[in-house]
């Protein structure tokens, strides 16, 4: 694994972490999460064209190279945490926003040093790797829901992140993905099993 690729998914938990915490001292609103998007997605567009100083600095260091869209992975990760806020009740928001913020780095890594079992519907991806996410991930979400919601809406994220979902030939993000997976499995569970 090189530098990059590690440095993307420490920043990726930090950045994760540090959102977390803004939500739930409120110190960020989703209107203000919304207004961070645009602006980012509006920098994103214009880093096509010129270099931006500190955004290229971080695109340089930690963005993959074949990415169309520069920080792709943390415009949707906003979108995920967004829909997230607005779609599902808080406590089921916050566990699905730190699945996000774990589990997909955590797989990534582990299955990049520990994996030898390809999952079945990725083959860049490796067993060892969700198993690890699923469980790491889950302990953190038990902070805000019971271990059953916890451990189901990690598990789910991880089986949708394994599938490679297209809309129109666009392949969706997992900072998509996850946490709305996670949470719709959550609130399905309260809404229709507790």
């Amino acid at each position: 694994m090189n530098r990059s690729e590690l440095g993307r998914k420490v920043i990726h938990m930090m950045v994760g972490i540090i959102a977390l915490l803004l939500i739930i001292y409120n110190i960020i609103t989703p209107l203000i999460i919304f207004i961070i998007l645009i602006i980012g997605t509006f920098l994103s567009l214009l880093s096509l064209k010129f270099r931006i100083p500190i955004l290229s600095f971080f695109l340089d260091k930690f963005e993959k190279p074949e990415e169309k869209l520069p920080g792709k992975g943390i415009i949707f990760a906003v979108v995920g945490c967004l829909l997230a806020l607005q779609l599902f009740e808080r406590n089921i928001a916050l566990a699905s926003i730190i699945i996000l913020t774990f589990a997909d780095p955590i797989s990534h890594l582990i299955g990049k040093a520990l994996g030898k079992t390809k999952s079945f519907f990725d083959h860049r991806k490796n067993i060892e790797g969700h198993i690890t996410g699923t469980i790491i991930s889950s302990l953190f979400a038990m902070f805000f829901v019971p271990p059953v919601l916890a451990l189901t809406g990690a598990l789910s994220a991880m089986l949708f992140e394994s599938l490679i979902i297209e809309i129109q030939k666009i392949e969706l993000d997992d900072n998509l993905i996850i946490p709305l997976s996670a949470g719709t499995v959550m609130f399905l569970i309260v809404e229709f099993l507790v």
